[in-house]
């Protein structure tokens, strides 16, 4: 299987709306940290402003967007807080 296709497959895999729970899986990080990382401002907004839900393909637009290093190391500035 092409890379391409592994990466959607692997999409497609995730729930449509993902919670908190999913959210602290996906980025290895604990409770307080995920909710410094909703308090920087650019992660998406809630799904239909239901606290702790948020739409996949938002999740995954956002992530592509940001750069992958400068990501990592705030995960590790939040971790540090």
């Amino acid at each position: 299987m092409n890379q391409s296709f592994q990466k959607l497959l692997a999409r497609q895999q995730l729930p449509l709306v993902l919670t908190n729970e999913d959210l602290r899986k996906m980025f290895q990080v604990s409770d307080s940290t995920l909710n410094r990382l909703f308090k920087t401002g650019s992660f998406p907004m809630c799904w239909l402003e239901i606290r702790g839900h948020y739409l996949r393909d938002e999740v995954l637009e956002w992530l592509e967007m940001s750069n992958q290093d400068e990501f990592r190391e705030n995960l590790e500035l939040l971790r540090s807080l």
